[in-house]
């Protein structure tokens, strides 16, 4: 990613996710990535401004909402001018790029999650579920992000959305099954899969066209 534009908006888009627990996170990894974002903040850590205190407006801009009541905002704090102090002399777009590199390890990366919708019919799933579509598939997930199931675009048969319900058959032409939910965000999540269908059938035409030159040849 050598366009600076472009990576700076992927890393907003994925410190967004991080923040709003959107990609579940280990303390750990929240406190690691809290450094980073210090540093390409506030540039190097600086010992007499960069002491408990300092983030106390804006804490909850570094530390993933889903993890921020197990520790008190101190300790936080102090873990994460810890991390960024490892940073210093290091340059904004480099650490940007290691951000990234870290999001893009976990399963959840590049997903988009719509709101627990409810499930309809007799399928064998929770009665409020998470869809999550990305580039490999769908995703379906418990409220509290524990997956559930996978379904590959290449085992997903057909989809359907109305006003008020998002519906997808997965399987085989001889056996399939069929999952129905209750969502006002049946049309953005159709549309999001065709999207993805529309880009993965280009890039396999694509392929096909290099091929066939590369055999003529």
């Amino acid at each position: 990613m050598q366009d600076l534009v472009a990576k700076h908006l992927v890393y907003i888009q994925a410190l967004y996710n991080v923040i709003e627990s959107e990609y579940p996170c280990s303390p750990e990894d929240a406190i690691r990535l809290a450094g980073l974002q210090m540093q390409i903040t506030y540039g190097d850590h600086k010992t007499g401004t960069h002491v408990v205190g300092f983030l106390t407006q804006n804490l909850k801009q570094f530390v993933p909402k889903d993890l921020f009541a197990s520790k008190k905002p101190s300790d936080w704090e102090s873990l994460i001018f810890k991390a960024h102090s490892n940073q210093s002399g290091r340059l904004a777009e480099d650490v940007k790029s290691e951000y990234l590199d870290i999001v893009k390890q976990w399963p959840f990366y590049g997903t988009t999650f719509y709101p627990p919708c409810k499930s309809v019919g007799k399928q064998k799933t929770p009665n409020k579920v998470i869809i999550g579509v990305n580039a490999e598939g769908i995703l379906l997930l418990k409220k509290d992000k524990e997956l559930i199931s996978t379904h590959p675009f290449t085992e997903i048969c057909s989809w359907a959305s109305s006003s008020t319900t998002f519906a997808f058959e997965f399987g085989s032409q001889t056996e399939s099954q069929k999952y129905t939910f209750e969502t006002k965000q049946g049309a953005i999540i159709a549309a999001t899969i065709q999207t993805y269908i529309d880009i993965l059938v280009q890039m396999l035409r694509n392929g096909s066209g290099d091929d066939e030159e590369e055999e003529a040849e």
